[in-house]
């Protein structure tokens, strides 16, 4: 018995040994997975990380005011100083004032600033005119737009990069088209640095909007393109390397944006254009990489270059396994009368991708309207709300980035053990009861103030951290690319971003309005979207470790070989 259970392990070995598809990670594609998400999916992780640590200054900037002006410490002082001294509920005035102030500018309060005893005197006999004023702004809708508007130009670039991602791929190879994405990095640093000096703020908008647009491009260019050059056995790990670089770049740029750093009046504008470092140095870099062997076959028709690129990434002379699945795949997409390439419109109108569209889109848009966002945005305000010292905040803003780099890379040893499907709905199912436990705190400590149920509170923010980082975090960015066939891939990819950041541009439009309205209240509106993506991702979302398409198809019970007359066909049931 043992000598036959070693002899089937033998031949299991040498079975994977002459499969090329369960190859492991070579150092071919080890690298290739570095440089393209560090000089990409890095950027956008700083793109979306780092204007939060410099709000107090960007905000001041885009009002016309200087930042380093005696006039705007003079204000901060006062913000501070009048929250040590009325009697006014604390938590009322945090709703309005701006916390990024309080959590950036501690360095610049003087500790032995005292009001005098008249203005004493005199906030005390206004106390009730101040705090009647205070309610009405806090339902002031229009001033928390206003400061969200440069989060929201950033992922309005992002929708368009996202958007129009595919016909970047219809013009241009993969690889090309990350060099298109570096320009966009590049031009955005510029616009910002010239803003910043030359003090015009229509720059640092249209930096932000270019920064965003690179983001969303390249979460429809590079997942794909690494998920053509994985092989079946590590698809997953190396998919999540997209996250696991976004959560970095989030890290970084918090770590940057500290005072001692980049985080002061002087530097700032370095703080959010020095990414570009990466893209520049990808420039030298990006040519050692292999070209995605589905398109040179697919697209190029040149299978010699292909079998050249996989035998690189594979580390053997044996890539038959991967050519054949590779023309299998191209046979049953040019079998019908389609073109090589889906277009949106075509995807969206075809029931044979149905399922695989559907079940993207509402994995982007759980990752959207879960909060994550919402901490990373304007994790500030929420900390401070929750009873936080403002000493304090900008090491909770690190330590929600360090919680997500070491969740997210548990994530990458868990995927190819316990499968895609159960690190989505089980963590999700563990978010919901964060949300109500969130809620719970953040209105008992509304009057108590009490550091410790904030402390506590922060703590279940780190939970939601972790379960959101092993599983809906990383998992949307290659499911597409598991699930659908080459032909729709690129479509579907980028219908299932623009889903995710029509989701983050309300989520960073309306989160600090509802925020200062609602309370603690707010987590229960990212409880009920995730209750409704939960119930649909339990029916309908397979299981895609070691899947192949066709497995996935009879899953949803899709015809494996429809005619050719019927592949594109409204969705409408019959």
């Amino acid at each position: 018995m043992i000598s036959n259970d070693a002899e089937m392990k033998r031949m299991r070995q040498m079975e994977q040994s002459t499969d090329s598809t369960q190859r492991g990670c070579t150092s071919s594609l080890l690298m290739s997975c570095i440089i393209l998400t560090l000089t990409t999916a890095f950027v956008f992780g700083w793109g979306l990380a780092a204007p939060n640590m410099y709000s107090h200054y960007t905000e001041l900037f885009l009002k016309g005011e200087n930042p380093c002006s005696i006039e705007g410490d003079v204000a901060i002082q006062s913000k501070q100083n009048l929250t040590a001294t009325n009697s006014i509920n604390v938590n009322s005035k945090l709703d309005v004032m701006s916390n990024e102030d309080y959590a950036g500018n501690e360095k610049n309060i003087n500790p032995n600033f005292q009001l005098s005893p008249d203005t004493q005197h005199v906030n005390r006999d206004s106390n009730n005119n101040m705090e009647t004023n205070m309610k009405k702004k806090r339902f002031d809708f229009v001033n928390e737009l206003i400061k969200g508007i440069p989060q929201t130009i950033f992922l309005v670039g992002a929708f368009i990069g996202a958007l129009t991602g595919p016909f970047w791929l219809k013009v241009i190879d993969r690889k090309q088209a990350v060099y298109v994405n570096y320009i966009f990095t590049f031009t955005s640093s510029l616009c910002m640095l010239l803003s910043f000096y030359l003090n015009v703020s229509w720059l640092f908008y249209l930096s932000r909007f270019l920064l965003g647009y690179q983001g969303g491009m390249a979460c429809v260019v590079v997942p794909s393109y690494i998920g053509e050059i994985a092989s079946q056995r590590v698809r997953g790990r190396a998919g999540s390397a997209f996250r696991l670089s976004l959560t970095i770049g989030i890290l970084i740029a918090q770590v940057t944006g500290m005072p001692f750093m980049a985080g002061n009046c002087y530097s700032w504008g370095w703080g959010l254009a020095i990414v570009s470092l990466l893209p520049f140095i990808g420039l030298f870099l990006l040519f050692l990489i292999p070209n995605s062997p589905t398109q040179m076959i697919a697209v190029y028709n040149n299978e010699e270059q292909a079998r050249e690129d996989l035998r690189k990434l594979r580390g053997t002379e044996n890539v038959q396994a991967d050519i054949d699945i590779i023309h299998q795949q191209i046979q049953q997409r040019t079998s019908g009368s389609q073109s090589k390439v889906l277009s949106i419109p075509k995807v969206l109108i075809s029931a044979r991708y149905r399922w695989p569209m559907l079940t993207t889109m509402i994995l982007q848009w759980s990752q959207a309207l879960s909060g994550i966002n919402a901490i990373f945005f304007y994790s500030s305000k929420m900390f401070l709300k929750a009873g936080i010292s403002p000493a304090m905040i900008p090491y909770a803003n690190m330590g929600t980035g360090l919680i997500n780099v070491i969740a997210t890379l548990i994530g990458l040893s868990l995927i190819e053990r316990i499968g895609r499907r159960a690190l989505i709905v089980y963590p999700m199912v563990v978010m919901v009861v964060v949300f109500g436990v969130l809620t719970f705190l953040i209105e008992c400590n509304e009057d108590r103030n009490s550091t410790r149920l904030g402390v506590i509170a922060v703590i279940f923010v780190f939970i939601f951290l972790v379960c959101f980082s092993i599983g809906l975090g990383p998992i949307p960015f290659f499911y597409a690319n598991e699930v659908s066939r080459p032909e729709a891939r690129d479509s579907i990819q980028a219908l299932g971003f623009v889903v995710n950041y029509v989701g983050n541009i309300l989520l960073s439009l309306f989160f600090p309005a509802f925020n200062s309205m609602l309370g603690g209240y707010v987590f229960l509106i990212f409880l009920f979207f995730l209750l409704i993506s939960l119930g649909f991702l339990w029916l309908k979302m397979p299981e895609t470790r070691n899947s192949t398409i066709g497995d996935l198809e009879n899953f949803w019970k899709i015809p494996s070989n429809p005619p050719n007359d019927s592949l594109i066909v409204p969705c409408v049931k019959t």
